[in-house]
């Protein structure tokens, strides 16, 4: 078959002359029964997990291009300038995506369909239709610097300088008791202890480095190397997946290794993966919530109101800093030939709607247009938080309507995926599809009806909630969770069914219904549902009664660190990725077990490295100052308060 990929050398083209184009075009190939390689094609392009072979990639000179159509006839010409194949799936980045290309299609639309159509019917004997996506000249060599890369030139800028005197100046600092706050030995009116010391390097390591203190932080610390597991899974399925997106040499290697069973059952559990960190953080949100209780606070909605402030201001100044860099310097990131579909799209759709995802509905809003696409989780898991923090005031407020609430969540985390599921008629599990995948996955229904929306997954945080109303009642009664049945049974029966759930999984690519099915509605529901069970019923286990069988190696201190940085190695992470895979030439890269490795740890390093210094000099010390702030706040309204009681009683006592 003609290969699906071909680029000729971007940068010799655009610097041997300024009047140079470089543009990247797709072909489709033309249907003829009667040709035995168009018949293979088809036979190799059927399933899911196959690409469209008559779809291929091609990066070229225009001059070479146009001096192979000057030496043709005219008749040649007209032969090869073959019509417009229409495809009912996209096919190709349109102006939508890649704007700006209308006046290189006009000038060079004809020239590329005649020079690709020659070169494919001379070499395989097919016609074909040719179509440019993107083309560039020489000017793009030279990035424009704009106010977006000044901004950020002078945020990063004043972090640094604020990091480097913080740091000179600190060298009388001791822990505090409290993790997310390191306090000075001197009084508070001396210069170590002022706001921007926060910024010094030496108390962002020692809150990184922290160890746990209190029962609960020490019962809860193994969730850190849980989500070091998953980050390690995610970045591995997400490195894998940019082979699969990018021009490859060997794709039926590719094809080869997602027919196999055992990969399409190991796929149907993936997607799934970041919903640990959902039951993360709604039994987080839960064990803390119950102990705020136990302090003795009187009921009032301003907790849910700071609850939230709270939970918004921790994610935004990392968020904030990657936005702003996607948005200016990611345009340095690479000029190979997809730079075009790795950069700037992103670059594009992060200036246009990246406002949605600072109100975190980049999730429900134009997610085939979204900024960090990865940053849906960020979406849910804050929309999540909200639900739950709602569940939890009730329960605080009416505690006899426990049990309705845990039925309620339990019945909405059945429900919800059962209707999504049956209205948009999709199958029993979640399906690699390689068709959608080589265009990132922008045009996959599956992705923005379904897995990146909050109310089809709500099982997993809300099993998160409910390990965590399990975790405060075993407390306070150490026999109960051995008197609870259904958790014994839970902790065997949930890993057993994802697995037996996931085992059928090469089947459901064979099936394409026509309507939509409850079957399979019900499966799909109970297939997620059975995975969020396993996840809160896992970190209950390592919090309570299995907590002393657990490797000491995940409570370890650096084992801590690693996880702590999980939020900003997760933000970073696409972008590293986009390093690794701009650098595509000739048939595109080669898939194998030393290139996957490579890109894994250049994938590994650039994350961790990156997420090191966004967590260290943005979220720890940001955070800090956010507290320092709302600690004055509250001693400030505190001594009101005080004040105002005291002169009250005066009152009282002079009448």
């Amino acid at each position: 078959m003609p290969p699906m990929y071909h680029f000729e050398d971007r940068t010799r083209c655009l610097t041997d002359g300024p009047e140079n184009v470089y543009c990247v075009a797709r072909i489709i190939i033309k249907p003829d029964n009667s040709s035995q390689l168009w018949n293979i094609i088809m036979e190799r392009s059927v399933t899911d997990t196959q690409y469209r072979h008559y779809l291929l990639d091609r990066g070229f000179c225009v001059k070479h291009c146009t001096e192979l159509v000057n030496g043709l006839t005219e008749n040649q010409q007209n032969i090869y300038n073959q019509g417009k194949i229409e495809i009912e799936q996209p096919y190709i980045f349109d102006q939508q995506f890649v704007p700006g290309m209308d006046e290189f299609k006009r000038a060079y639309g004809n020239i590329t369909n005649i020079c690709l159509g020659y070169q494919l019917h001379r070499d395989y004997n097919l016609s074909s239709y040719s179509l440019i996506e993107h083309c560039a000249t020489s000017a793009s060599l030279r990035k424009p610097i704009s106010l977006y890369h000044v901004l950020f030139v002078v945020l990063i800028g004043s972090i640094i300088i604020l990091m480097i005197r913080a740091t000179l100046r600190d060298n009388r600092v001791v822990r505090n008791v409290n993790n997310n706050h390191v306090a000075v030995e001197d009084d508070s009116n001396s210069p170590e202890n002022d706001i921007w010391m926060e910024f010094s390097l030496k108390r962002s390591f020692r809150r990184l480095l922290v160890k746990p203190r209190t029962k609960l932080q020490r019962d809860l610390a193994f969730m850190e190397s849980v989500r070091v597991l998953s980050v390690f899974f995610i970045t591995t399925v997400h490195t894998t997946m940019a082979f699969g997106a990018s021009p490859t040499e060997n794709p039926e290697l590719i094809e080869a290794l997602y027919a196999n069973a055992v990969v399409r059952m190991a796929s149907a559990v993936f997607p799934f993966l970041v919903h640990t960190f959902f039951t993360i953080g709604g039994m987080l949100l839960t064990v803390h919530f119950l102990a705020l209780i136990e302090t003795g606070p009187k009921f009032r909605w301003t907790i849910f109101f700071a609850g939230v402030m709270n939970r918004y201001l921790r994610m935004l100044p990392a968020y904030l800093v990657m936005w702003l860099y996607q948005v200016s310097w990611l345009d340095r990131i690479g000029d190979g030939p997809t730079a075009h579909r790795l950069v700037d799209i992103e670059i594009n759709f992060c200036r246009k709607n990246g406002w949605s995802n600072f109100l975190f509905i980049n999730n429900y809003y134009k997610y085939n247009e979204a900024c960090m696409q990865q940053t849906w989780y960020m979406a849910a898991d804050f929309q999540f938080f909200c639900v739950g923090m709602i569940i939890m005031m009730l329960i605080w407020r009416f505690p006899k309507s426990l049990k309705v609430a845990i039925v309620t969540m339990i019945t909405v985390s059945i429900i919800a995926p059962v209707i999504n599921n049956y209205v948009f008629n999709f199958v029993g599990v979640i399906l690699l599809n390689f068709k959608h995948l080589r265009f990132m996955l922008f045009f996959y229904k599956w992705m923005f009806r379904d897995y990146v929306l909050a109310h089809p997954h709500t099982c997993s945080y809300f099993a998160g909630i409910i390990a965590g109303i399990a975790y405060h009642r075993a407390q306070k009664d150490p026999q109960y969770l051995a008197n609870l049945a259904i958790y014994k049974h839970l902790k065997r029966i949930a890993p057993l069914m994802v697995l037996l759930m996931s085992a059928p999984a090469t089947f459901f690519y064979g099936i394409q219904p026509s309507s939509s099915s409850l079957w399979m509605a019900i499966y799909a529901s109970a297939h997620r549902n059975f995975f969020g069970i396993m996840c809160g019923v896992g970190l209950l286990y390592g919090s309570t009664d299995g907590s002393t069988r657990l490797p000491s190696i995940m409570r370890h201190p650096v084992v801590l660190a690693i996880g702590r940085l999980s939020f900003c190695v997760y933000l970073a992470q696409y972008n590293a990725i986009r390093f690794y895979f701009t650098k595509v030439r000739g048939y595109g890269f080669v898939f194998d077990v030393s290139n996957f490795v490579s890109a894994c740890l250049v994938v590994f390093g650039i994350s961790y490295g990156a997420g090191l210094l966004l967590c260290t000099m943005v979220e720890l010390p940001i955070a800090s100052v956010i507290k320092r702030l709302q600690d004055v706040s509250k001693s400030s309204n505190d001594s009101s308060k005080k004040e105002s009681e005291t002169n009250g009683s005066s009152k009282i006592k002079n009448s």
